[in-house]
């Protein structure tokens, strides 16, 4: 049996492996090639990423589809925000249950488990997870297009959690949602319980480690290097099909999270012409990520998880006009695995295996405020624990050498991982000719 620290250096071996031989693949050659067809401008989406409060640490790849048929350069700015209340809950783990006690305990429902636990004398180890706010994200990217030989993406990430008061916030503020929710009669997790625009993260693990993010703070996430390889293209006068795949990089610029994550990824793409000036698009990606391929210093414990799935599915339509000006919109799909284990599926994503979830109670403190009105804080556990389903509905114009975006996502009401309501915008620019 080969030991799991040898297995560990040999994951992290592989990624790195396969990674230096993409990168290496594109000074084989340096032949240009001439844009000709029906797709010859690269699709790129960089704010179609669910900003998570701790996701945004790790790796969060773009979408990105590559025609590879020219070189140059384009640079973009992105600016997303969405909301992430999650009133405070903390996950129990209890440590040496025998099998009886480990049957009895997973026979009761989360919030019954702590007592149990605390009953039978078993030890126990906590995590602490609470977020409140507008996380915002200001990114900027440099796209370096080296023709059949690949493409580079360059991607810095800024971050300002803010208490989302001001009139710029106000579609994905505490006040919108609560208006919605009034709308079709929903009181989801009690929020307007309790003060609207407060702003906060805190992520405390076992061993007492913790992120602490306050309103109105400024950060960097990650500096973001991706590299994407043509394998394959079939092209006639109606329709074009081609696959890619590519290696990523997520290098740490922050205090909070200092690892090196990357990844491995691949993508297909199908236009279909409708009409002489109509096209659609079907396209997707997926990624396999390790979340620590070199660790830059002493972490918090917030992802137990080695290897996580995450995946994209694109459906568009393209009109252009006579000057060749481009009007696009589309619906994409964002899967993201769970950050921790210990999730059984199910529709309410309030059922877990060998944990508990305590949550707070009438007269607890949360933030200095005290509770009145008892929230539905167990679920806050699903942020992490639940796989996320995202849909980002975007409207594009492309004109000259210029491309924007715009993209609105939601989650799915029964994968309720924050944020809540996710707005954005992304503005190219092709440098050069």
């Amino acid at each position: 049996m080969i030991p799991m620290q040898t297995k560990y250096h040999l994951r992290k071996g592989l990624f790195l492996f396969l990674s230096l031989i993409i990168l290496i693949f594109p000074l084989t050659g340096q032949e240009e090639v001439p844009v000709t067809g029906i797709f010859g401008d690269d699709l790129l989406l960089t704010e179609i990423y669910p900003l998570h409060s701790f996701g945004i640490f790790t790796l969060n790849t773009p979408f990105y589809i590559g025609s590879f048929k020219s070189k140059g350069n384009k640079f973009s700015v992105g600016y997303s925000y969405g909301n992430i209340w999650h009133p405070k809950s903390i996950v129990i783990y209890p440590l040496n249950m025998t099998s009886v006690q480990q049957q009895e305990a997973n026979s009761m429902y989360i919030t019954k488990r702590p007592r149990y636990f605390e009953q039978n004398g078993i030890a126990t180890q906590k995590k602490t997870f609470s977020t409140d706010g507008i996380l915002q994200n200001l990114s900027f990217t440099w796209l370096l297009q080296l023709g059949k030989n690949g493409s580079f993406i360059f991607k810095l990430n800024s971050h300002l959690l803010s208490g989302g008061g001001s009139a710029f916030h106000y579609l994905a503020s505490d006040s919108m949602i609560e208006r919605i929710h009034r709308m079709v009669k929903l009181d989801n997790f009690g929020r307007k319980h309790f003060d609207f625009n407060q702003a906060h993260v805190l992520y405390l693990d076992e061993n007492g480690k913790q992120i602490r993010i306050e309103k109105d703070e400024v950060f960097l996430g990650t500096l973001d290097v991706n590299y994407y390889l043509p394998l394959w293209s079939k092209e006639n006068r109606a329709s074009y099909f081609s696959a890619q795949m590519g290696t990523h990089l997520a290098l740490p610029l922050n205090k909070f999270y200092p690892e090196v994550s990357g990844g491995l990824s691949a993508g297909m793409f199908y236009r279909q012409k409708i009409f002489p000036r109509f096209y659609a698009d079907l396209a997707g990606d997926f990624l396999l990520s390790h979340y620590s391929l070199l660790s830059l210093g002493n972490s918090i414990n917030m992802i137990d998880r080695n290897i996580r799935f995450s995946g994209k599915a694109n459906f568009a339509f393209n009109i252009v006009s006579k000057k060749n000006n481009v009007f696009c919109f589309g619906l994409l799909m964002n899967y993201q695995d769970a950050y921790m284990k210990g999730s059984v599926f199910n529709r309410t994503q309030d059922e877990f295996r060998d944990l508990g979830v305590s949550y707070m109670q009438h007269g607890d403190l949360w933030e200095g405020q005290v509770v009145k009105v008892v929230p539905l804080s167990k679920l806050t556990a699903a942020s992490m624990y639940f796989f996320s389903v995202k849909s980002y509905l975007y409207f594009g114009f492309k004109w000259n050498k210029s491309d924007l975006m715009l993209t609105a996502a939601e989650d799915y009401p029964v994968i309720n991982n924050a944020p809540d309501i996710q707005l954005g915008i992304q503005y190219a620019r092709r440098l050069g000719r």
